[in-house]
């Protein structure tokens, strides 16, 4: 058991770090493209948050592999989608929203955004996180079902 658990946490850090390096990659050379075509950022910031949104998946994919194999109908928990997925897909979509000037969704980024743009990578993390532990197997039976 104790082989199992070093070798899937092994797994897991692996991929993490291929994504991290990936990324890193990735975003280089976009970040070059976007710089020299002056094109918008929507697709940078969609490459940013598939990209560290994956690690939140990752981290939260044991706690899925743990539900699924439980009996039940799948729920999925609203208040976690409100509360979490939003503001942090909010906040994944900061740099897009601060350079398009959307005024009504303007004023906590650019309180944040005064100290730099590292807090980006952390919300896109719990986004990705949130989505895939907001997904569980429910102990109430469906009466349409009996």
């Amino acid at each position: 058991m104790r082989v199992k658990s070093w070798i899937k946490y092994f797994i897991y850090m692996c991929l993490i770090i291929i994504i991290v390096f990936l990324g890193q990659h990735v975003f280089g050379v976009y970040k070059q493209s976007i710089q020299e075509t002056f094109d918008s950022r929507l697709y940078y910031d969609i490459f940013m948050i598939i990209f560290y949104g994956s690690i939140g998946l990752l981290l939260g994919l044991e706690h899925f592999i743990h539900e699924k194999r439980k009996k039940g109908p799948w729920a999925v928990n609203f208040p976690k989608i409100a509360l979490m997925v939003v503001p942090s897909l909010y906040f994944s979509f900061t740099m897009f929203i601060y350079y398009n000037n959307i005024d009504v969704l303007l004023f906590p980024i650019k309180v944040l955004i005064k100290d730099g743009t590292n807090f980006i990578t952390a919300f896109q993390i719990i986004f990705g996180y949130s989505i895939i532990t907001s997904f569980y197997k429910s102990n109430k039976v469906n009466i349409d079902t009996l």
